[in-house]
């Protein structure tokens, strides 16, 4: 069994509310990386730290393509509230790479280093190796279709930030949900 068929046993309304939730945080956590991070961009759409990338692998992560339409979603909506409301082609086009890039490193993740499709039992390692993979894809499929539209001038350059600040901002979001889950078994444990 898949994650894809493992959500598609959830009923329509839980899928909508899934996508919805993924959509809100990664909306707002956008937001929040611009206030504290906004002063470190590279370039267009490229900032040193980029919490919003982890939100993307882990939203992928568990979801699979419920967790890539929401963040395809969501930034459908920043790139037509902070950016150009009339640049239809490009807002939906990054939107989409947004919610596709997370999902195809989640594909080769698992093809190239022979992982279980539900992705139980990831070691640090494999975490590791994930993040790595997902911040060069993200990276060269956002900054190929900005180089197309103009919004970069160097391809390199700008795709090595990228892939670090989508790295970085992985192992963040990563190290938080990892620390926040051994809290909560440290504090079930002294409840018994």
């Amino acid at each position: 069994m898949t994650a894809s068929e493992d959500t598609n046993k959830l009923t329509l309304q839980t899928q909508a509310v899934l996508v919805l939730i993924c959509a809100a945080v990664y909306f707002y956590a956008f937001q929040l990386n611009l206030y504290w991070f906004d002063w470190i961009e590279f370039s267009h759409g490229v900032n040193w730290i980029f919490i919003p990338s982890g939100l993307r692998l882990l939203f992928v992560l568990l979801l699979a393509r419920l967790g890539g339409i929401g963040i395809a979603l969501s930034s459908m909506g920043v790139n037509y509230t902070l950016g150009e409301p009339d640049a239809h082609m490009f807002n939906i086009l990054t939107g989409v790479i947004s919610g596709a890039s997370p999902c195809i490193a989640r594909y080769l993740a698992i093809q190239w280093f022979n992982l279980d499709s539900l992705l139980f039992n990831l070691t640090a390692r494999d975490f590791f190796k994930i993040s790595v993979l997902f911040a060069i894809v993200n990276s060269l499929m956002h900054q190929l279709w900005f180089v197309w539209e103009n919004k970069t001038q160097d391809f390199l350059a700008s795709t090595l930030a990228m892939a670090v600040g989508d790295w970085f901002g992985t192992v963040l979001v990563l190290a938080t949900v990892s620390l926040c889950i051994q809290l909560y078994k440290l504090k079930q444990t002294h409840k018994l």
